[in-house]
């Protein structure tokens, strides 16, 4: 037992030191804006984004994220054609951060994305370009991860600056309830949605298309938080003429930094994926949020 801790000591060691460090360096070219700048691009461009994390590029890869969302081939596939991709009109990919470096990021956050580079960055870097830009996928990811919060309100001010006085609609699971219960699209000057399945979004992703070209103008801001799903929404609704933004679980950071948690906590009444029971929500809803939904795809 004393031998087999030693040896893991040593191992964990290594791999701080040299293994890590290496794996960082592979990434050392691709040329990623921080989250500050990132939203300022996006402001000043008015691009569509397609955001990819851990679970977009483990599915990529072939896997499947949980029950959440189930390893499937056609959605690899498409994952793969929108990471390299350059011929959507006025449309960006996004890529953590972490892949270069965890500097700032939590203990718990630094080894994930520490550990996560190791083992999947060999595998990743045949799909990314030194010649073209990336914004962070982690600009909506602004407060759990981080040692020092003091950028937040910066960034939340940002973020909010992309849909002020703009006709928004919101493409979520039916459990998401995306901004219901907060101040985060107060400043919208319109907001509907459109709701699909909680989990497994890909297996009714025609449905979904179909449903936002059906329902909604390309004078609106399209509004993405459907997990993996979104990010070959953003693309397609990019090359149709939409102005579409994958943001993740912005709500849900939102709800966490109102409430100072230091722990990814379930968030009463909302679907909090990556919080342990999170994904049982009741069904009980306010009347005004009712009124906001245009279309839930799963009732069709």
């Amino acid at each position: 037992m004393l031998l087999r801790r030693i040896i893991d000591g040593i191992v964990r060691r290594f791999d701080w030191y040299v293994r890590i460090p290496l794996a960082h360096k592979q990434f050392e070219r691709i040329n990623i804006l921080n989250s500050i700048d990132s939203i300022k691009y996006i402001i000043e461009h008015k691009c569509s984004v397609s955001r990819f994390g851990d679970g977009e590029f483990i599915m990529l890869l072939g896997g499947g994220y949980d029950d959440y969302q189930g390893a499937d081939q056609k959605l690899a596939k498409r994952l793969k054609e929108v990471l390299v991709s350059t011929d959507a009109p006025n449309h960006i990919v996004g890529l953590p951060m972490p892949l270069k470096h965890t500097i700032g990021l939590r203990p718990s956050s630094r080894d994930f994305w520490d550990y996560f580079t190791l083992r999947k960055g060999v595998s990743l870097l045949p799909y990314l370009s030194t010649t073209r830009l990336y914004i962070d996928t982690q600009l909506s990811r602004f407060y759990m991860m981080y040692t020092d919060k003091s950028h937040c309100e910066n960034q939340l001010n940002l973020l909010k600056a992309i849909w002020d006085n703009k006709d928004v609609v919101i493409i979520e699971g039916t459990k998401s309830r995306t901004g219901i219960g907060n101040d985060m699209y107060d400043n919208v000057k319109s907001l509907s949605r459109i709701l699909g399945p909680a989990t497994d979004a890909f297996s009714m992703y025609d449905e979904m298309l179909e449903a936002i070209v059906k329902h909604v103008s390309k004078d609106n801001l399209i509004l993405l938080s459907y997990g993996p799903t979104a990010t070959i929404l953003a693309y397609d609704l990019a090359k149709l003429g939409y102005w579409a933004i994958d943001i993740g679980h912005l709500d849900i950071e939102y709800e966490w930094f109102k409430m100072g948690a230091i722990d990814k906590v379930v968030i009463n009444g909302k679907f909090t994926n990556e919080a342990e029971g999170g994904r049982s929500v009741k069904s009980d809803y306010d009347e005004g949020y009712l009124q906001q939904i245009i279309l839930d795809i799963t009732s069709i």
